[in-house]
């Protein structure tokens, strides 16, 4: 039977070849080459990013200084590498300094179409981007006139013509055919792509090139692109810096035309006008010659074959300049080449076009080495936070990767939000989601509040259009937009009206209003509470006083709107968006008390009256009023017991997440298994379905040699959504989520007013340990050591940490750690003797991975990737086997037999069940080959759990 439960009380709540030396260049002039320059980087990645004034590296050569910090920047674990070119992969390395950033195509610079349409809503052609946060224009014409990020023309080019009477250029488009020895590294740790690679020309000509692209983070304005040249051949060659128009998107040219140059030569300038919204911008590039070329200032004007400016097709050339230099080279010798870009928008400036020229000019004066140097210890400083996972080097290139998604999205002092891909691409047309709030902001918040306090004053930069919105509706207090750009406006910026989860997807009102208190909780800034956080909190509050309606029982409903589950709308008192709105209006009355602000009394009257839709029979909470237990999209009532903490019995959560889990669209967006691992670790029933969902979280979704996140599991983010399109790449939404299992899931971190909560478990396959340093709260740092049986808290910096764990409270000082129970779910007493128990099988569905048929929890399974398929099952040591029992998923295969060995070679019995030793179990499935209605494969068969009795 079906009853609705009151919102509980606030007092109730549960808070080829390689070679060593790098490609210097000798300080009497250009040395010779030992061998390919295309193959340099093993070991000395970094040295080469330091400056080419060094002579090359004899015997035995003294170490520079700081050698060790330069190797660190490619360790193990900090850099991703691609030894070859792949034309069907467009996830294509990217850097970026939370202001600035760009794709880097695989030949190593300029721009590239890799073919492809993006998803919703733009839905128009891939291609690497330049994207500058917070510069918005007015869309295309199928947004209707609506909102979506601007890209910049592209700064990274830098071609190389060969001289002679069969002249030839490398370039972005130069095909794979013509490169070998290819290398391209991203270096997580230092934030800059380099990629080495022998070009062959037309004649048979070849050429070591080395570039190295980089957003500079110390200075926000500010990229560099730094080319190395090794000719196998003497003669002329030009080097060609352009900014090229071809990777500009929403703009027009403004100011004088590109090329024109008034101030010192050596640099170019475009200058640009957002369409619609008339923001003016400009890019500038400062070319300067280095080690072996010599002295000149090079040629302004357009490319031989370019297209001539007011000519037909001339559009991309309106927003491009070039400049290019000419000089002799000598076979063998190395030269060096660097473009310094400065850009910069009437959003950060008073006159963009001279701030874009001063900074590429500073940073040229400087130098490379300076700048590279800078630029490594701001990104040293950031990584002062950090993951690392013991024992998983494939876990733990996955974790920095996403790490390294987030800060180059953000940066400290900013006052705008992240998209669901960041600076990375045009996907969702860079606008701003309930994605920054749940999914991206708590990880950052745990690690890097200066860099997560951008996400919350972007809403209350955005309060004066919030505010309109609520009016314009009918409402008092603060409306945000479902999707929301330059200003917040509604009606100019959201793009989802049909269906209107512009007026329905309400729940993003308690999305923000949670972040601003958390960042409150995080960092005990009363000063911001007061001036930013407390306008946003009663706004938010306001809103949902207004928003509820008054039931004939006196409880009161928030009726039609949608959950975080997009496959439903226009519902009645949907679970998380009425917890929501209930801890939204608790969190501001609280913070009311803390700044002696009145609150109206309607708050804590709604706050404990409304509806919060539960079945009694099933122990679970109701998606919304009436769900029947429809297919969702993505993580909605889960949501309950992470983020919102919302007050439950053990029962209630473990049934609520198991009900949910099996009911989510596995097709659906790439964050929801990383809730359902939070959940599941804080629950902590025996077994190890913690890592089954951290496995789902990320497995499915991992890209290409620079593991980036795809938003969706196959090649469309969500089977049953009318607009889901191609999936977005690269999924900072799916990697916030996925940091959040090891912020949040693995330490049990919550953070209140007057302490830290930790309540520390790991599943076996962790059991080598996981460490998470430079944690901050309330100006303490600390880090926590989860190891296979203890967990220990050290404080690195401020005040004594107060805890609160399942042990009782504590105080961490320094030198004084606390050490900690770790909780193992998987060591739980138990008769099976392969639960938690290494699992392999012939092939898996993406997502529905071995290991789930011997975690403990029947919600998941094991589904092979075709209709036939063996599952196996090393139980770790001999025992004597009583019964074998697979639970089968929905889908029960057409036959099967099940299989016993000692040692993994020779096996025996089939529907086994009796008496033997064995180590190893296996069943091997059939399932039906025929094809199911419609012509569609049938579904395949699985295994939920793999039951091993040992024999009594």
């Amino acid at each position: 039977m079906d009853h609705t439960e009151r919102t509980p009380q606030q007092g109730a709540r549960n808070d080829g070849g390689q070679r060593p030396e790098p490609p210097t260049a000798h300080p009497d002039g250009p040395r010779r080459r030992r061998g390919p320059l295309a193959a340099l980087l093993a070991g000395t990645l970094l040295a080469a990013l330091a400056p080419a004034a060094a002579p090359a590296a004899a015997a035995d050569p003294a170490p520079a200084p700081d050698a060790a910090a330069q190797r660190s920047c490619t360790a193990d674990g900090w850099a991703a590498t691609a030894t070859a070119i792949d034309p069907q992969d467009s996830h294509h390395a990217y850097v970026g300094n939370g202001y600035l950033g760009q794709r880097v195509p695989p030949n190593g610079m300029g721009y590239a179409a890799p073919g492809g349409t993006t998803g919703w809503p733009l839905k128009t052609p891939e291609y690497d981007g330049s994207f500058v946060s917070g510069l918005y224009a007015k869309g295309p014409a199928n947004l209707q006139g609506r909102q979506a990020i601007a890209a910049l023309p592209t700064w990274t080019t830098l071609d190389v013509t060969t001289g002679g009477p069969h002249p030839d250029t490398f370039s972005s488009a130069t095909a794979p055919g013509r490169i070998s020895h290819y290398r391209q590294t991203l270096s997580l740790r230092c934030g800059f792509v380099r990629t080495a690679l022998t070009w062959t020309a037309a004649d048979g000509r070849a050429t070591d090139l080395v570039y190295d692209v980089l957003t500079d983070r110390a200075a926000a304005h500010t990229a560099a692109v730094r080319l190395r040249m090794t000719p196998h051949w003497s003669g002329a060659s030009t080097v060609t810096d352009t900014l090229d128009g071809r990777g500009a998107r929403r703009l027009r040219p403004a100011g004088p035309a590109p090329g024109d140059r008034a101030g010192r030569p050596g640099t170019v300038t475009v200058g640009f006008r957002t369409d619609g919204t008339g923001t003016e911008g400009a890019v500038a590039s400062t070319l300067r010659a280095g080690p072996g070329v010599p002295a000149a200032p090079p040629h302004a004007g357009p490319t031989a074959a370019g297209p001539q400016r007011g000519s037909a097709g001339s559009a991309a050339e309106d927003l491009s300049a070039h400049q290019r230099l000419t000089f002799p080279v000598r076979r063998g010798h190395t030269y060096e080449l660097t473009k310094y870009v400065g850009v910069d928008t009437a959003l950060t400036s008073r006159g963009p076009r001279a701030a874009a020229e001063t900074a590429s000019r500073r940073a040229a004066d400087s130098g490379w080495a300076a700048l590279t140097a800078r630029h490594r210890a701001a990104w040293q400083q950031l990584w002062r936070s950090d993951i690392e996972v013991s024992g998983q080097p494939a876990l733990q290139s996955w974790v920095r990767s996403a790490e390294y998604g987030l800060l180059a999205a953000t940066r400290p002092g900013s006052a705008n939000s992240i998209g669901p891909t960041g600076l990375t691409s045009d996907n969702y047309a860079g606008e701003v989601f309930w994605d920054a709030e749940t999914w991206m902001y708590p990880g950052l918040l745990a690690t890097h509040p200066d860099l997560a306090r951008s996400i919350v004053d972007y809403r209350y930069r955005t309060r004066d259009a919030a505010r309109a919105n609520a009016r314009r509706l009918g409402y008092q207090g603060l409306f945000y937009s479902w999707t929301s750009g330059s200003t917040g406006d509604l009606w100019t910026e959201c793009h989802s009206w049909d269906p209107p989860h512009c007026k329905t997807q309400n729940h993003l009102m308690g999305d923000i209003s949670l972040a601003a208190w958390q960042y409150y909780l995080a960092t005990k800034d009363t000063a911001w509470l007061k001036s930013r956080g407390w306008p946003v909190l009663a706004g938010i509050a306001d809103f949902w006083a207004s928003r509820a309606t008054r039931n004939p029982d006196g409880s009161y409903s928030v009726k039609n709107v949608a959950g975080p589950d997009e496959y439903s709308n226009g519902v009645d008192d949907a679970v998380f968006t009425n917890a929501g709105a209930a801890t939204a209006l608790r969190d501001a009355t609280r913070a009311a008390t803390l700044l002696g602000e009145p609150a109206p009394a309607a708050w804590q009257t709604v706050a404990d009256k409304l509806r919060i839709p539960y079945d009694s029979t099933k122990k679970v909470f109701e998606q919304y009023a009436g769900y029947k237990g429809t297919t969702i999209k993505q993580a909605d009532t889960v949501l309950l017991m992470y983020p919102l903490q919302w007050p439950m019995t053990q029962q209630q959560a473990a049934a609520t997440l198991d009900y949910y889990a099996a009911r989510t669209d596995p097709d659906g967006p790439a964050m929801t298994d990383s809730v359902h691992a939070i959940d599941a670790a804080a629950l902590g029933e025996p077994g190890c379905a913690t890592y089954t969902y951290l496995q789902r979280a990320i497995k499915p979704f991992v890209r290409g040699p620079f593991a980036e996140f795809s938003e969706a599991r196959g090649e469309k983010a969500g089977a049953g959504d009318p607009h889901a399109g191609r999936p977005a790449q690269d999924f900072l939404t799916g990697k916030g989520g996925f940091l959040q299992v090891f912020t949040h899931g693995l330490t049990g971190l919550r953070m209140t007013e007057d302490r830290v909560r930790l309540d520390p478990m790991l599943p076996p396959q962790l059991s080598a340990g996981v460490t998470l340093r430079g944690l901050l709260w309330q100006g303490r740092t600390f880090d926590v050591a989860l190891g296979a049986h203890q967990t220990t808290v050290r404080l690195t910096a401020g005040p004594a940490l107060p805890l609160a764990t399942p042990e009782g409270d504590k105080l961490v000082s320094r030198g004084v750690p606390a050490v900690l129970k770790t909780r193992r779910p998987d060591l739980a007493a138990t008769t099976d003797a392969a639960r938690c128990a290494t699992a392999t099988a012939s092939s898996e569905e993406p997502g529905l991975y071995a290991g789930a048929a011997v975690d403990g929890n029947a919600t998941t399974a094991w589904v092979p990737d075709a209709a036939d398929g063996t599952l196996t099952v090393d139980l770790g040591r001999t025992v004597t086997v009583g019964q074998i029992t697979p639970h089968w998923t929905a889908t029960r295969p057409t036959s099967y037999v099940v299989q016993v060995s000692r040692d993994g070679r020779h096996w025996t019995g089939t529907g086994y069940a009796g008496r033997s030793p064995a180590r190893y179990v296996r069943v091997v499935v059939h399932g039906d080959t025929r094809p199911g209605p419609g012509g569609k494969p049938a579904p395949h068969p699985g295994v939920t759990e793999l039951e091993v009795t040992r024999a009594r």
